[in-house]
């Protein structure tokens, strides 16, 4: 990536000195189906005299993987010149400030406590009220600092908390699924996610250097079959309402106790998002937000 291709001014050139504090979140571009694409990370790091700086770092290999369609680009960031890493310093970046409320707000202090925050901090106030802007497909989420390996189980836990350059290892393909979408979407999260993948058996390996193809042919057989399966489950239901024996979908009950006890653990972050879905046997991340806006309701 380049570095040096636009001159610093005092808005680019990167700070140094004393640093007090730091923060870190990764932007990911939501697709079709709900899927998410790891694709950069941003810093914000507060300095002792100097004042405080954004530093946005794309990855690269995974924008590269995705269609205009899935991704426009960072908001505010030039992304045609290719940089690793792009600085704003003393000033809020775009993608920051269209998702943040302004200090000024008038409701802050309540938006605060609603956080679990004292002070305010508009990338760490991102990352604990997961939402997505109106304007784009991004969202932001928690940044792991170190690097995790994991064995493959197949469960929806371990596709959640991947993260870029963590490694999965799978005994086999066949390993994955017999289900050719079932293997091709959960191929196509942990790539999406970044992670390097090692089937033991092939003795394949999916990384940074190939990520972008095997990306990029995942997220065509993907999307195909899903068309297909919507497809198939529309004219099942045409079918059942022209015999009289289709009755809708029903609403998914959860208990209110445990629906209270797991909302409460989340809100304490003494487990995950994802596995407070995986307790809930709640598979969209938005039903998982609309119950727990109904129950505080």
């Amino acid at each position: 990536m380049r570095e040096n291709s636009q001159p610093w001014n005092a808005s680019t050139a990167p700070l140094s000195g004393g640093l007090v504090s730091t923060s870190t979140g990764v932007i990911k571009a939501v697709g079709c189906y709900g899927e998410k694409y790891s694709v950069g990370k941003i810093e914000y790091q507060l300095f002792s005299e100097a004042g405080y700086q954004y530093v946005i770092s794309p990855y690269w290999d995974v924008v590269d993987g995705l269609g205009e369609e899935g991704f426009q680009g960072i908001p505010g960031i030039a992304m045609e010149l290719r940089r690793k890493h792009y600085y704003r310093v003393n000033r809020q970046p775009v993608f920051i400030s269209m998702r943040s409320p302004s200090e000024s707000r008038a409701d802050l202090a309540e938006l605060l406590e609603e956080a679990g925050m004292d002070s305010y901090d508009r990338l760490e106030w991102l990352i604990k009220t997961p939402r997505q802007s109106g304007c784009d497909n991004l969202i932001l989420e928690p940044y792991r600092e170190e690097i995790k390996e994991f064995d493959y189980n197949g469960l929806d836990t371990l596709l959640c908390q991947l993260q870029y350059g963590d490694q999965v290892l799978i005994s086999s393909q066949s390993a994955v699924s017999n289900n050719p979408l079932v293997y091709t979407e959960h191929l196509l999260r942990m790539v999406a996610a970044g992670a390097v993948i090692r089937f033991k058996k092939e003795k394949m390996v999916i990384d940074k250097r190939v990520r972008s193809i095997v990306l990029s042919i995942l997220q065509r057989q993907y999307y195909a079959g899903k068309t297909l399966q919507m497809l198939k489950h529309r004219r099942g239901v045409e079918g059942a309402k022209g015999r009289g024996a289709y009755r809708g979908r029903r609403p998914l009950q959860i208990e209110p106790g445990r629906l209270q006890k797991i909302s409460d653990l989340f809100h304490a972050k003494k487990i995950s998002e994802a596995e407070a879905m995986q307790r809930l046997g709640i598979v969209s991340r938005s039903t998982f937000y609309r119950k727990l806006k109904e129950l505080k309701e």
